[in-house]
C-alpha cells in the first residue's frame, strides 16, 4: 500500500517550481519601471537641449511629439520638425529618431520629406523616396554622421543663374570631425550618387547619359553654422581662411570620365581660387563649350592631350585617363598649364 508524500516536501517542489516565473514577472516590472524613467529623462534631456540651442540662437520645434519604443527602444517622433537660425530656416517631414536603450549614443533616424531651406534668398527644396542617417556620438560630441537617400531630387533657386535642379538614383553622404586636425576645426566628407541627372552638367559636358559622382574631401574651419545666411556663412569661412582639400572628385558620364585632386579657396573677391590636378577622358567638347566654338575647343583639347580621334572609345572599353596640365583659379580666371582659357570669367559666388 502506497504511503502519502509529507505536506511540506509536496510545498517546497511546488515554490521551486514557480520561483522561475516569479522571477521573471520582477525582472519585468523593474524593466518596465526602468523604460519609463529613462523614457522620462529622454523628454527632460531634449527638453533641456532645445532650452540650450535656443540660448545658441537656434530655434527647434517638433511636431506633435511623442516618445515611444517600449520594451528595449526609445523611439523620439516628430509629425514636423523646424529650425531656424537668423535669416536661416529648415523644414522636413516626419521624423523618427530611434536607440537602443543599452547603447543610446547611437542613434538612427528616418526622414520624410520635403525639404526646404532658405535663407530669404537662396532657396533649396528636396524630396526622396527613403532618407535615413547613422548619428554616432560620444561626450566630446559628434564622431560620425551617415546619410542614405533612395530617388533624391533637388532644386535650388535665388543663385542669379537659374534654376539648378538634380536627381538621383541613390545617394550616400559620411561626415566626421578630422580627429588629427582638431585645431584646424577640419571635418571630413566622403559622398556618392549614382546615376545622377543634371541638366545644366548636361549642357556643358554634352550628352545626356547619367553621371555617377564620387567625392572625398576635407574642409578646413568648419566650426559650426552661425545662422547667417548663405553669403555671410561663406565670408566668415573665407576669412577664417578656410579651405576645401580636394582628396578626390571623379565623375563619369558615358564615354567621359575626370578625376581631380586639388585645393580651393575664396579670393578677397569672393571667387573660387586654388589649383587642381585633372586627368580625363572624352573632355573634348566640354573644352569647345568653354572656348566658345568646337574648332579651338579641338585644338586646345589636342595641345591637352585630349585628341578626339585618339581617344575615341572601342564598344565596351573603360576610358583610357590622361593627364592634363595643372588648373589654375587665379583673379578670376582659368588657366591650364600656360593657356588661359578663352570666354571663362570666374564670378563672385556672392
Amino acid at each position: 500500500m502506497d504511503q502519502a508524500a509529507p505536506t511540506g516536501n509536496v510545498r517546497r517542489s511546488r515554490f521551486w517550481l514557480y520561483t522561475p516565473f516569479v522571477l521573471l514577472l520582477l525582472l519585468a516590472i523593474a524593466w518596465s519601471i526602468a523604460w519609463f524613467v529613462i523614457r522620462s529623462r529622454t523628454a527632460e534631456a531634449l527638453d533641456g537641449w532645445i532650452a540650450a540651442e535656443a540660448r545658441s540662437g537656434r530655434q527647434w520645434t517638433c511636431g506633435d511629439r511623442t516618445i515611444v519604443g517600449y520594451p528595449f527602444r526609445i523611439e523620439v517622433i516628430c509629425k514636423t520638425l523646424d529650425v531656424k537660425r537668423g535669416a536661416v530656416s529648415a523644414s522636413f517631414g516626419r521624423t523618427e529618431a530611434v536607440a537602443q536603450v543599452y547603447q543610446p549614443r547611437r542613434i538612427i533616424t528616418e526622414v520624410a520629406g520635403p525639404l526646404r531651406v532658405t535663407d530669404g534668398t537662396v532657396t533649396v527644396d528636396g524630396t526622396w523616396d527613403l532618407l535615413q542617417t547613422s548619428i554616432h556620438v560620444s561626450q566630446s560630441g559628434l564622431q560620425r554622421l551617415s546619410l542614405a537617400a533612395n530617388a533624391p531630387k533637388v532644386t535650388i533657386t535665388g543663385l542669379g543663374g537659374g534654376e539648378i535642379a538634380g536627381s538621383g538614383k541613390h545617394l550616400e553622404l559620411h561626415v566626421r570631425p578630422n580627429p588629427s586636425r582638431r585645431a584646424e576645426f577640419a571635418g571630413d566628407v566622403a559622398a556618392s550618387v549614382t546615376e545622377a541627372r543634371i541638366p545644366i552638367l548636361d549642357a556643358l559636358v554634352g550628352g545626356a547619359e547619367a553621371t555617377n559622382l564620387n567625392m572625398d574631401v576635407t574642409v578646413t574651419q568648419a566650426d559650426g553654422f552661425k545662422g547667417g545666411t548663405i553669403a555671410e556663412e561663406l565670408e566668415l569661412w573665407r576669412k577664417a581662411n578656410g579651405k576645401l582639400e580636394i582628396l578626390m572628385l571623379s565623375a563619369t558620364k558615358g564615354s567621359r570620365q575626370i578625376e581631380t585632386k586639388g585645393e580651393l579657396r575664396l579670393d578677397e573677391q569672393h571667387r573660387p581660387a586654388g589649383q587642381l590636378t585633372i586627368a580625363a577622358a572624352g573632355l573634348d567638347g566640354l573644352l569647345g563649350n568653354l572656348t566658345g566654338g568646337r574648332a579651338s575647343g579641338n585644338l586646345l583639347g589636342m595641345l591637352l592631350g585630349q585628341n578626339p580621334r585618339a581617344n575615341a572609345p572601342q564598344p565596351n572599353a573603360k576610358p583610357q585617363l590622361a593627364s592634363l596640365p595643372p588648373l589654375r583659379l587665379d583673379n578670376g580666371f582659368l588657366a591650364m598649364g600656360p593657356f588661359v582659357i578663352p570666354n571663362v570669367r570666374l564670378q563672385p559666388l556672392y
